[in-house]
């Protein structure tokens, strides 16, 4: 019997542990969505791109813990931001001397994470193309 308490103790421990983990990386998720617009909006190209190397960080370490629902919670969190914000990290990573078709590569990889949808892509793309041609 006291085998089976101090089970069923741990398991919730673990549980609990488990959802404020989710919980901690949901909320850093919302707070960096946040941030990641307010630098966009103010077009702070540099601000933009170390921000974003942050967000890839941390989302590594998120996946490192191997908590699924803080993974899933981490990611939709940013994920209307990513999206939303995609088209201009692109054109700034290529104007940054970056490849087009490596900052296209890093879109693709997002969308095939479920980090941003597919429009995400396509906007990306365009915004390459009308950068182009403006010049």
């Amino acid at each position: 019997m006291k085998k089976s308490i101090v089970a069923i103790a741990m398991v919730a421990t673990l549980s609990l542990m488990s959802c404020t983990n989710s919980a901690d990386y949901k909320a850093k998720g919302e707070q960096m969505a946040k941030q990641l617009d307010e630098l966009c909006e103010k077009q702070d190209s540099a601000a933009v791109l170390a921000f974003e190397d942050s967000i890839r960080l941390i989302e590594k370490e998120v996946v490192a813990t191997g908590d699924s629902a803080a993974i899933a919670d981490f990611r939709a969190a940013l994920k209307e931001s990513r999206q939303r914000n995609a088209p201009y990290i692109t054109s700034v990573k290529v104007k940054n001397g970056m490849k087009n078709e490596d900052a296209i590569k890093d879109v693709v990889d997002d969308a095939l994470e479920g980090n941003v949808n597919i429009q995400a892509v396509t906007e990306s793309i365009d915004k390459l193309l009308m950068d182009q041609k403006d010049h």
